[in-house]
């Protein structure tokens, strides 16, 4: 698959099938293309609730855990660690069992490349090898830092499987023929509306929906 252009609009069904094929080892991870795939969801994650959409929100959360432990095994970058009282936790000091990390990739340079995960979802394997990164070496990640995890004679810790693929396929593919329809229906709203607050509204609305579905003028 091409490189893609930044600027492009990615829509939720591509997003999912783009990690169904990181998931299967068809594809090798472009930094970009998984970057803008995690905004995608979390942006779907945020906005499911405003009525304009339907999704299974714990399933979808396990696609984003997915992501996210994707980027931060895969590509180098900074980490920042805040404790569950919201402070930052100092490089080489004790890991925290609460709060979160925000990951900052070495190749993204835009202002919302920021890629944040509670530590209670985190995989655990990933958890681990982190907390040792950041013991040894402080807050620059690698790749090296995440070795394949070795199985002993009775445990073998994999990541866990992402059920419900059936209703994820589903709802990524729906919701954006929903999202087609309502975003028109906003569009002729704003077209025909002489009250600018109603107007401002109803065109963030529509970047909402955009931000999830992509491009929908067309």
């Amino acid at each position: 698959m091409s490189r893609m252009d930044r600027r492009d609009k990615l829509a939720l069904d591509e997003s999912y099938r783009y990690y169904r094929l990181l998931d299967q080892h068809i594809e090798n991870p472009d930094l970009y293309r998984l970057a803008h795939c995690l905004k995608v969801v979390n942006a779907a994650l945020s906005i499911a609730e405003n009525g304009h959409f339907k999704l299974t929100r714990q399933l979808w959360r396990r696609i984003q855990q997915a992501m996210f432990d994707k980027m931060i095994t895969s590509f180098p970058g900074h980490l920042v660690v805040m404790g569950v009282d919201g402070q930052h936790v100092p490089a080489k000091s004790q890991f925290p069992e609460d709060g979160y990390v925000e990951f900052y990739p070495e190749r993204c340079r835009r202002a919302d490349d920021i890629f944040r995960m509670e530590i209670k979802h985190l995989y655990p394997a990933t958890v681990m090898n982190i907390t040792q990164a950041w013991l040894n070496k402080g807050a620059n990640l690698t790749p090296e830092d995440f070795p394949p995890v070795e199985c002993t004679e009775t445990a073998c810790p994999m990541k866990p499987m992402i059920l419900g693929q059936e209703v994820l396929d589903e709802e990524s593919t729906k919701g954006r023929e929903k999202a087609y329809g309502e975003w028109w229906d906003l569009y002729w709203q704003a077209y025909c509306t002489k009250d600018k607050h109603m107007r401002t509204t109803l065109f963030k609305t529509m970047d909402q929906l955009e931000a999830v579905w992509g491009n929908l003028y067309y």
